[in-house]
C-alpha cells in the first residue's frame, strides 16, 4: 500500500469524530452548480462549437461539442 494511502486511512479515522465535513468528501449534488446558473444547461450555441473545432464542419463541430458537454456532466455526476 501506497504511504499516501495509509496516511489518507489514518486521517480519516483520527478526523472521523469531528463535526466538520471536508471539502474533498462532498458528494458531486453538493459540488453541481444551480440549475439557472449552470452552462451545460444552456442551448449550444453553433458559433462557440465551430471556434472550438476549427478543423470540423459546422454540424460535426456541433456534434463534437455536444459530447464534449455530455462527457464533463458524466464526470461530474450531474446524469443527462
Amino acid at each position: 500500500m501506497h504511504p499516501l494511502d495509509l496516511y489518507d486511512q489514518w486521517r480519516r479515522r483520527v478526523l472521523r469524530w469531528l463535526p466538520i465535513r471536508q471539502a474533498f468528501d462532498r458528494t458531486p449534488d453538493d459540488v453541481a452548480p444551480h440549475g439557472s446558473e449552470d452552462w451545460l444547461l444552456e442551448p449550444i450555441d453553433v458559433d462557440e462549437a465551430c471556434r472550438l473545432f476549427p478543423h470540423l464542419e459546422k454540424d460535426r463541430a456541433v456534434l463534437q461539442y455536444q459530447r464534449l458537454r455530455l462527457q464533463i456532466r458524466e464526470q461530474d455526476g450531474r446524469g443527462f
